[in-house]
């Protein structure tokens, strides 16, 4: 197998091209006014974009592995009505940042997205994480408690490596999006993904993982210990059919040693239940951070 680079790096100058026109394409189409921001850290500079309120608590989006700003396409809008809200490309993965030394382990990521807090000058924000962003999370909470003023997870990678399953679902996730829009409704059910019949919005992003060679550090699972660390406001959505992991056993685990945080399994979907349910996470979004003071 093939050893992960130390660095991101796109696969050739084609790869790059390609996948910047698409990116530019979506980001000029956003739909709210961004501001892209270039933060300085010891790992390399970051695109952030910033959007929404002027005040208010600060939200700030991690996407999935692999993943970057695209994936927060619906949730702008809504949450940045009420919040200031931040879109990051993290380094590791394809986007506008440009990553210059290794993440070796969630210890210099937590690291890294504490220097992103401080070249925006944002004392606490709040992490909405999808999948793998929800275990960047999580370690920003154990790392840095006193900079994450609470946190929505949805579907977090942090409990369990992907097995078989997970990797089956993703390779039909895959072939689905390929296939002519009549035909996908009935696999897009069976993977309990909704957002196949709306695969032209994905696409750009998900083309990252072929056009790219991702450097973001290895999910180690957390231990009992360690989530039991975690006392920040935390409210995290499973998805009933996720392949990610066995979420009715997992949201049992989290009563044991997490009892505070709030848990919900999502009928109807999976993994991808940030591009799945969007209108309901925002909802949950907005309805957690309304409890914590800014």
């Amino acid at each position: 197998m093939k050893a992960r680079p130390a660095l991101g790096r796109f696969r050739s100058e084609k790869a790059a091209r390609r996948y910047f026109a698409g990116y530019d394409a979506e980001i000029g189409n956003w739909p709210v006014p961004l501001e892209p921001l270039d933060v300085r850290t010891a790992y390399g500079t970051t695109r952030v974009y910033r959007a929404g309120a002027r005040e208010g608590l600060p939200v700030m989006f991690l996407p999935g592995m692999g993943g970057n700003c695209l994936g927060w396409f619906h949730a702008s809008g809504p949450i940045g009505a009420r919040h200031p809200i931040y879109l990051l490309d993290p380094l590791g993965t394809a986007g506008r940042s440009d990553q210059t030394a290794p993440l070796t382990d969630a210890g210099d990521q937590a690291a890294w997205l504490g220097e992103v807090f401080d070249g925006l000058g944002l004392p606490r924000v709040y992490l909405a994480g999808f999948s793998y962003g929800g275990y960047m999370a999580l370690w920003q909470a154990i790392r840095t408690p006193e900079r994450v003023a609470g946190m929505t997870l949805l579907d977090p990678a942090a409990f369990r490596v992907a097995g078989l399953p997970h990797l089956a679902w993703g390779l039909g996730c895959a072939i689905t999006m390929m296939l002519p829009p009549p035909l996908r409704g009935p696999l897009a059910r069976l993977l309990h993904s909704d957002s196949l019949n709306r695969a032209e919005e994905v696409k750009v992003g998900i083309s990252g993982t072929y056009l790219y060679e991702g450097a973001q550090p290895a999910m180690i699972p957390l231990t009992d210990e360690e989530l039991s660390a975690v006392k920040t406001p935390t409210r995290i959505l499973f998805g009933k059919h996720s392949t990610m992991q066995d979420s009715a056993a997992v949201a049992r685990r989290l009563a044991r040693v997490l009892p505070a945080a709030e848990v919900e399994l999502v009928p109807g979907t999976g993994h991808a239940i940030a591009l799945d349910a969007p209108a309901l996470v925002n909802a949950r979004i907005l309805d957690h951070t309304a409890t914590i003071g800014g």
